[in-house]
């Protein structure tokens, strides 16, 4: 099994380099950061209960348009048309590399035509930080060794250790859907570093990240009610510079609410062109399966979005340039 030991002292790879030294950096200023023992757990934030994030499924939450926040294929129609690049004002606020700005052309042509895909829907965990980004309810609960989140969709967890380690080591370190992270308290606030994630899609509009990915986040209560994680996306593969985003999750105060777990459907597949189609009660399909490179970040059928995607473009690009 990885281990973490001797903890402080491992180092990161050169991809991870700068956004580990924003988070040393934050953890000098809080000198070396607040320490929480079972004793004093009672002094600790009450993030109990169940939270939902509020601002839609993207990363740049209010920053963006109403119909940026909520996804779906008029949304993709309308980031083609009015985004020639990236950033896009109220759309997106990312900075894709010329490949990954490609690929999320593919998908965005693939959904503005109807055809969507989510690789949860066959059971592949959204991973971090795709799930901070979820619609559905989540828990955060925070102790003096690790904090954990728990999110609806395919039961996520993911462990932040607040007890002194390092990073797990460069070589026992492989990429895992929710990484690896570390953190301290600076304060009541949670500061976190996180690497040797998988990437993948962010969501089904917005764009992917490769295994070169880590964030730098802040976690912390800005009200009875509500949580704030102030976090940034370092990529030197999928992304030009940094990308910032404020995540806000409200506490859902009814009584009795309880954490409910969203699976994928077995009467769910994907068509060929790379669609998601639903079998009703009587209907049968025959399904052909291809083999999935589990290290391929951008497969878990994605390829076919991708392909269908391009198929798209190209024939409007051949459309367009019969019409001069």
């Amino acid at each position: 099994m990885p281990t973490a030991e001797p903890g402080p002292a491992n180092t990161v790879p050169q991809w991870a380099e700068q956004s580990y030294e924003v988070y040393l950096q934050m953890k000098a200023r809080a000198k070396g950061g607040r320490t929480f023992t079972r004793s004093t757990a009672s002094r600790m934030p009450d993030w109990s209960g169940i939270w939902t994030h509020e601002g839609g499924r993207t990363w740049d939450g209010f920053a963006l348009n109403k119909q940026a926040r909520f996804g779906g294929t008029d949304t993709a129609k309308a980031m083609l048309a009015d985004c020639a690049s990236y950033p896009c004002e109220g759309w997106l606020l990312a900075a894709p590399t010329p490949h990954y700005e490609l690929l999320l052309r593919e998908k965005l042509a693939a959904v503005a035509h109807d055809v969507e895909w989510d690789p949860d829907t066959v059971c592949i965990p959204p991973g971090f930080p795709r799930t901070m980004i979820e619609p559905f309810g989540r828990e955060f609960i925070d102790t003096p060794q690790e904090t954990w989140t728990i999110g609806f969709v395919n039961n996520d967890i993911r462990r932040i250790y607040t007890d002194g380690r390092g990073h797990v080591p460069q070589a026992e370190a492989y990429p895992t859907f929710d990484g690896d992270s570390i953190g301290f308290w600076d304060g009541d606030t949670l500061v976190v570093h996180t690497l040797y994630m998988r990437g993948g899609e962010l969501q089904r509009d917005l764009p992917s990240l490769s295994q070169e990915v880590s964030t730098v986040e802040r976690i912390r209560m800005t009200g009875p009610n509500t949580i704030v994680d102030d976090a940034t996306i370092y990529d030197p593969l999928a992304l030009r510079q940094p990308w910032h985003g404020v995540q806000t999750y409200g506490r859902m105060t009814q009584r009795h609410n309880v954490m409910n777990a969203f699976s994928c459907d077995v009467n769910i597949y994907q068509t060929p062109q790379g669609g998601t189609a639903f079998m009703l009660p009587g209907d049968s399909a025959t399904v052909t399966l291809h083999y999935e490179d589990l290290n391929d970040e951008q497969n878990y059928g994605l390829d076919r979005v991708y392909a269908y995607g391009a198929k798209i473009l190209k024939e409007q690009q051949a459309a367009a340039s019969n019409k001069r």
